[in-house]
């Protein structure tokens, strides 16, 4: 296996490679020994997986709807191959990086002193992982010990997947996104995250990508799974589902306002690691 600090997951689809890719790559292949890896969906693919250079290509639909099925599949065929000692930054494909505050990100610990009592993650002065980190909408960190089963449970009815398909009504006939006859209307009750991670850019560890292989390995990768305990489908909105899986399993999500910030507010990616160039855009 190839020994690596982390990985770099750009995840993008076979749409944008000669737009988004090719106008918004990063300029090096490696950041402070994190290698970058574009990830794109091919369905019809002879084999799980296959690198080309930079590229890691991944048996999957290609949909947006399939973006979490896309994520943890990179992750699973990506510990196949390297020895990750960190973790992964898992990327979209339309962003601006500050490389300076992205290099000193990736060097600085993923630990964090437990500064007062009640944290459940450890004893007032001790260091601990950080296994899941990025910036919310609700703009503050969510702890172990304040994740509440019963707080999972709550639902909301999500229309951002058929907003986003009434826009885009031709990726229904795309054989690569697997979606003829599908009606995304029935999967828009979802777990209702009010303190999530927000899908641009965030770090998981190992320990939090182990626990998302291992949970979709038990739906096998089905992002129209029908979850019996909180009655939704959890699984349709990629960073939903992924504050979902990791708070199910008591993993405290730390917020960092610096992680990103809105092109049209920050062009100049000044302060942030990265500018989100297509916010509110379809």
């Amino acid at each position: 296996m190839i020994a690596v600090d982390g990985i770099i997951l750009v995840l993008s689809c076979q749409k944008h490679l000669h737009t988004r890719i090719k106008h918004l790559k990063l300029p090096k292949t490696e950041y402070a020994g994190w290698k970058v890896i574009y990830v794109i969906g091919d369905l019809f693919l002879d084999c799980d997986y296959k690198f080309i250079d930079d590229f890691m290509i991944v048996k999957c639909e290609d949909s947006y709807i399939h973006l979490l099925k896309k994520l943890v599949l990179s992750l699973k065929y990506l510990y196949e191959t390297y020895d990750i000692k960190e973790g992964v930054l898992r990327t979209g494909d339309d962003l601006i990086f500050n490389e300076k505050l992205l290099t000193e990100f990736l060097k600085s610990p993923k630990t964090r002193l437990i500064s007062e009592s009640g944290d459940g993650d450890g004893a007032i002065g001790s260091i601990v992982p950080i296994d899941f980190v990025g910036r919310s909408p609700g703009c503050k960190s969510l702890l172990s010990h304040e994740i509440s089963d019963k707080d999972i449970k709550v639902t909301i009815r999500d229309t951002f997947m058929t907003e986003y398909y009434a826009v885009h009504p031709e990726d229904f006939d795309n054989p690569l996104h697997n979606l003829k006859g599908v009606d995304i209307s029935k999967y828009m009750r979802r777990p209702h995250i009010p303190v999530g991670v927000c899908g641009i850019l965030f770090y998981i560890s190992n320990k939090a990508a182990a626990i998302l292989i291992d949970h979709m390995n038990r739906i096998n990768y089905d992002i129209f799974h029908y979850d019996k305990n909180t009655d939704s489908y959890p699984y349709a909105i990629e960073d939903c589902a992924v504050s979902f899986i990791l708070y199910s399993n008591k993993i405290s999500f730390i917020h960092r306002e610096d992680m990103y910030d809105e092109y049209y507010r920050n062009q100049s990616c000044e302060n942030v690691i990265a500018t989100h160039t297509n916010l509110s855009k379809y």
